[in-house]
């Protein structure tokens, strides 16, 4: 698939991601992995997870491979700037 660009300043948009924080296995599934962190708990613990001091904790970002985050739901601009500008760029051809 095509990386969509912003068409205002032609970066590429920002990826749907998830973030999971303290799992006691690392990812194994079929979804893109990103900033995986490994961490063995030392000095203190978490028991609504049961995880306890010297346990091995994982954090990792999932992606689909094809969601991005368009502006406002359906345009392709990285942000608000990039929007302000391609309108005024539009408004002033116009004239």
């Amino acid at each position: 698939m095509k990386k969509p660009k912003c068409i205002s300043c032609d970066k590429t948009l920002r990826r749907v991601t998830q973030d999971i924080r303290d799992q006691k296995e690392s990812y194994k599934g079929n979804l893109i992995c990103y900033m995986k962190k490994k961490i063995v708990v030392d000095g203190f613990s978490i028991p609504l997870l049961n995880i306890k001091q010297g346990d091995t904790i994982y954090s990792y970002r999932l992606w689909d491979g094809e969601s991005y985050h368009y502006y406002l739901g359906k345009y392709k601009f990285c942000g608000v700037n990039c929007a302000a500008k391609y309108g005024i760029k539009q408004l002033t051809k116009g004239n």
